[in-house]
């Protein structure tokens, strides 16, 4: 049984926002004291053991998590943290490791503990996936150490995976081991077999835990059609996840509904769209419009509430609406595929327990941004069946051997987002010049967020004008300097303030002669095609200005805290004085120094610049929505590789 034990509560956050929780507390807490047992009994005890597995584990839980507060470890103290972790885990065993059940200590928490004992091993491969459609069976592995060599047979013929990688599971800055994803054909034969450096290996369709070797010792093949048989198309996963949904009389009401002929008959193969319930102009609102027009067979559907201020916009330009209820809900059974910008839908809003058996739709994530941070731990779980990116590094991030994202080509698409074709075709029909200097911050909510719950507005108001944040832009959107800079060169300032500071919006000050642009009451691609040149502090807005091949600046006041974890993000693939796409300013007199010697150059990009906006956003040919709309009807067809002829050497 788990301990649930006080003692093993994990610890509180401002814990792991002490530095010493990562070293003076580990040798203290931990190490000293297992010195001292192994002198006294040779070696540590097995209850003492499992104590120590049940306080150590919430490092890597808590570093699992997708805003971690264990981000406050930097780069550079990691190798001491690392090392300290080695010698307290030489005093583990594997036993100990292999009993270990603490709630909440997830198996690759497990995998993690276990990487310290610097042991090469790998675990029983799990089918843990299957597309239908696409014919393919999705198997992984953990392998610690050197990945071994790796020969997959269908009938005792070699067969090449459809699509692989290696997935990265990273905690504290390093990659501790690693995890194997393969996709294999379906239609290559029945029986599966694995081979790890010429042993045959187990395989499973059940989650074997955290296992190593498999008690029995004996390996396994696996029946391809059996394997097939256990998962349910879409997204409804293991068999065994409906079986709660036949002893619950709405889900049968509702699954008996959708499947009334004058229903399926309306919603077959649905093609569902959506941004947020609450807004559209996103890159669903884009692509359903390229499909509407361009694919009109498609049977296309877009979500939104309401009292959405998008709805009548999108009413009067003939958009197939559906709000909330009924009618949704039958819609989404009905569904082939589910586009969306955001992560919200990739169950349709079901639980897969009691509709299982109608979720037969994949989902495709849109984004809503680029992603430049690392967002695996937040987005690798989702069970995406498709991910568009707009560049090479970001589709390096995602798919890329290493990385920690467990996609792989199959699920991660160069197209370009679709609302870049629009933004590309504002620009090109542009013929005033842009001289505005459009200011956008990002938002730095957490800790102001917590130190005001339960305030009234006005209370609120005061702290946040305390904030360095609030300070630092008031003070930059006040700057005589630049205001005289823009003025002598013929340029204007704007502040499109982020949607969690418009409540705000005074309290920044902002003088006479800077227009405040709401982001609730404009159109954003309007407002980055009117700009001439952009301001921020870390949002991903820059590049969509990068595409446009705009000049930008960076003001990173807080750039030290920021780094070191006071956001809670993960630095991802893009280094901001590396990669950026204009300088960097860590003072307000840099960053005004740094606009009007753009200014006064006659407002051209710089070309290292210039360069790094090519590189990164390549595709500005308007022909986003057709390459997303052409991966998305992928999906619905088989995908296999051919199975060698000549059966393997014995």
């Amino acid at each position: 049984m788990p301990d649930t034990s006080p003692r093993y509560r994990e610890p509180s956050t401002a814990m792991w926002r002490d530095p010493a929780t990562y070293r003076e507390v580990l040798r203290r807490d931990f190490l000293e004291p297992l010195r001292q047992l192994a002198r006294e009994h040779g070696a540590v005890p097995a209850a003492q053991q499992h104590d120590l597995l049940c306080r150590l584990h919430w490092y890597f839980t808590a570093d699992m998590r997708e805003r971690a507060p264990t981000v406050t470890l930097t780069e550079s103290e990691a190798d001491g943290f690392h090392a300290l972790l080695e010698q307290i885990m030489a005093h583990v065993d594997d036993a100990a490791l292999a009993s270990f059940a603490a709630a909440g200590a997830a198996v690759e928490v497990r995998h993690a503990l276990y990487s310290y004992r610097r042991l090469r091993a790998w675990s029983p491969a799990v089918a843990d996936a299957c597309d239908h459609r696409q014919r393919l069976l999705r198997l992984s592995y953990y392998v610690h150490g050197e990945p071994p060599v790796e020969q997959w047979l269908v009938d005792g013929r070699p067969c090449q995976p459809v699509f692989e990688k290696y997935r990265g599971c990273r905690f504290f800055h390093r990659l501790r081991f690693r995890q194997r994803i393969v996709w294999l054909p379906l239609d290559a034969g029945s029986r599966l077999e694995l081979r790890l450096d010429g042993v045959l290996q187990a395989l499973c369709i059940d989650d074997c835990g955290f296992a190593l070797v498999r008690q029995d010792g004996q390996p396994r093949a696996l029946n391809l059609a059996e394997a097939q048989a256990c998962f349910l198309p879409g997204k409804g996963g293991r068999r065994r996840a409906a079986e709660r949904g036949l002893r619950s009389l709405k889900a049968r009401v509702l699954r008996t509904l959708a499947r009334l002929p004058w229903i399926r008959q309306r919603y077959r193969d649905a093609w569902v769209f959506i941004d947020r319930n609450e807004n559209a102009d996103d890159n669903a609102e884009h692509l359903y419009r390229w499909v509407r027009a361009q694919r009109p067979q498609v049977n296309a559907w877009f979500l939104l509430n309401r009292d959405s201020a998008d709805w009548q916009r999108l009413q009067r330009d003939g958009f197939r609406l559906v709000p909330p209820g009924l009618t949704r809900k039958l819609l989404l059974l009905n569904s082939r595929h589910i586009v969306s910008s955001h992560t919200d839908l990739v169950f349709g809003g079901f639980d897969r327990a009691l509709y299982a058996p109608s979720m037969d739709w994949h989902f495709t994530f849109l984004q809503h941004g680029v992603t430049k941070d690392d967002m695996s731990r937040w987005l690798g779980p989702r069970q995406f069946d498709g991910v568009v990116t707009s560049g090479p590094a970001e589709q390096e991030a995602f798919a890329g051997a290493d990385s920690g994202y467990p996609y792989t080509a199959r699920e991660v698409w160069m197209t370009g987002m679709p609302r870049y074709d629009r933004l590309l075709r504002l620009q090109r029909d542009r013929t005033v010049p842009a001289r505005t200097l459009l200011v956008m911050p990002t938002w730095r909510g957490g800790a102001f967020e917590e130190r005001t719950r339960g305030m009234d507005e006005a209370e609120r108001k005061r702290i946040f004008a305390t904030t360095e944040y609030a300070r630092a832009w008031s003070a930059l959107l006040r700057s005589t300097v630049l205001h005289e800079a823009l003025a002598q060169h013929g340029w204007r300032l704007a502040f499109m303030p982020h949607l969690n500071s418009l409540p705000y919006a005074d309290v920044f000050d902002v003088p006479p002669g800077v227009e405040v642009i709401s982001v609730l009451r404009t159109r954003i691609q309007d407002q980055l095609v009117a700009a001439g040149a952009f301001l921020t502090d870390y949002t991903s807005v820059a590049f969509d200005m990068a595409l446009l091949r705009k000049a930008v600046f960076y003001y990173q006041f807080d750039r030290e805290y920021f780094f070191r974890g006071g956001h809670n993000w993960r630095p991802g693939y893009f280094d901001y004085v590396r990669d950026g796409f204009g300088p960097v300013a860590e003072s307000e007199d840099e960053c005004v120094s740094q606009v009007a010697a753009f200014l006064a150059s006659g407002a051209r990009v710089a070309p290292v610049y210039r360069q790094r906006m090519e590189r990164a956003m390549p595709l500005d040919d308007e022909r986003a929505c057709q390459r997303t709309y052409e991966a998305i009807a992928a999906l619905d067809r088989p995908r296999s590789r051919a199975v060698d002829a000549t059966p393997p050497a014995s």
